[in-house]
């Protein structure tokens, strides 16, 4: 749990160090990246004002396992938001490239992600969620042409509790909720 929220920070420090450039390579494909799901019966999409979304590819020289990260930043649609919010998913495979009309596996064993939250009860304006016993995610690969990737996505029994005290709201004791992403879709690009 230490390494993932090592490797958050440092995410995150990445994210707020760059700077928004307008030569940037993304700018010249004709596909804008977005970012479209539904979480606690709230519409999220990506908040391109925060941060670029993009993908990216990772080999390691060890095993014949690829990883492919998808990074985001979601906010709840028409909900102006002032601060970076995370989401990344995972896919490892030992496919080279990633097959078009085929279902992976996301990688969710420690996975936290950093949301803003529409749920009162909580009293937070945004949630960590983390990953528990029995979470699990897929994505669907729509399209991939080397450059775009799209998909569909979900992650199912991800958990506001990661350990931590959860505080009170209220004078009521703030509970465990599950929380269920669904209905994703994401076009991005490296």
């Amino acid at each position: 749990m230490k390494k993932k929220f090592l490797l958050l920070s440092i995410l995150l420090m990445t994210f707020l160090s760059c700077s928004k450039d307008d030569s940037d390579s993304n700018t010249n494909n004709s596909e804008k990246p977005s970012l479209s799901f539904t979480l606690n019966n709230a519409q999220y999409e990506h908040d391109s004002a925060i941060s670029e979304m993009y993908w990216e590819k990772s080999t390691t020289t060890t095993t014949n396992v690829n990883e492919f990260i998808i990074v985001t930043s979601p906010k709840i649609k028409g909900v102006p938001c002032d601060f970076l919010e995370m989401l990344t998913l995972e896919i490892r495979t030992t496919d080279n490239v990633l097959v078009v009309n085929k279902t992976y596996g996301l990688y969710t064993d420690n996975m936290a992600a950093f949301i803003p939250l529409n749920d009162p009860a909580l009293c937070y304006k945004e949630v960590n969620l983390w990953s528990k016993s029995g979470t699990s995610g897929k994505v669907k690969i729509t399209s991939f042409d080397g450059t775009v990737l799209k998909g569909e996505f979900s992650i199912s029994n991800l958990t506001n509790d990661g350990g931590y005290p959860l505080g009170y709201c209220n004078n009521t004791k703030i509970v465990e909720k599950i929380f269920n992403i669904t209905n994703g879709t994401f076009t991005a690009v490296p």
